[in-house]
């Protein structure tokens, strides 16, 4: 959607607000890339709040040696790259004996995994307690409420239609019924505030 938009309207959105559903690496490095600031959850969001583990933030990154420090002060060496992450493991000798493993893993070492576009998403989170983290995403549920109610007050569940063209007229006709029931309510008001008078 940023894309046409820069395109077409040469607008350049300076923040965008979404849920964690959006939150992953990619979509964060390309706002990160394109100076966009996201006001978004990442995807291991709630994994991390409800996790009784030692999160990745807890580690201390070595780049001298390409490695890992625990909070215990053990280093976790580089294991090749899985997937999306870069792989960071720990030793049965080192991690076994740790008075602090049940804090940090069930397993017999630590495995610990970076995602490759980890500075984009540490970015993400250091916007979460921010005001202007609040702000926008009390911004991005004033328009969710209204898909809300399009899709379970009028009826925009499912598309009754086919081909661009119709699916246009019935989200056009759903979203004239939906302002018409908010001018209803916005002149209701009107009416029956209070006329003060002077004597």
């Amino acid at each position: 959607m940023i894309a046409p938009l820069r395109r077409g309207q040469n607008k350049n959105p300076q923040s965008i607000a979404a849920d964690a559903s959006y939150g992953n690496g990619e979509l964060l490095q390309w706002l990160m890339d394109r100076q966009i600031t996201p006001y978004m959850p990442t995807r291991d969001a709630v994994a991390r709040t409800r996790s009784p583990f030692f999160g990745p933030e807890r580690f201390t990154y070595q780049p001298e040696s390409n490695s890992y420090l625990c909070p215990a002060g053990q280093q976790l060496n580089y294991g090749g790259r899985h997937d999306r992450a870069f792989a960071y493991i720990g030793t049965r000798n080192k991690c076994g004996p740790c008075p602090l493993k049940p804090k940090c893993t069930r397993g017999a070492f630590r495995f610990l995994g970076i995602h490759r576009n980890e500075p984009a998403r540490q970015r993400a989170r250091d916007l979460w307690n921010t005001p202007e983290f609040e702000h926008a995403q009390r911004q991005r549920k004033k328009v969710e409420a209204l898909f809300a109610e399009l899709k379970s007050r009028i009826g925009l569940h499912r598309l009754r239609l086919r081909r661009l063209k119709f699916v246009q007229e019935q989200f056009s006709l759903a979203a004239t019924a939906q302002n018409i029931k908010r001018l209803v309510r916005f002149l209701n008001q009107l009416t029956t505030q209070p006329i003060l008078t002077t004597a």
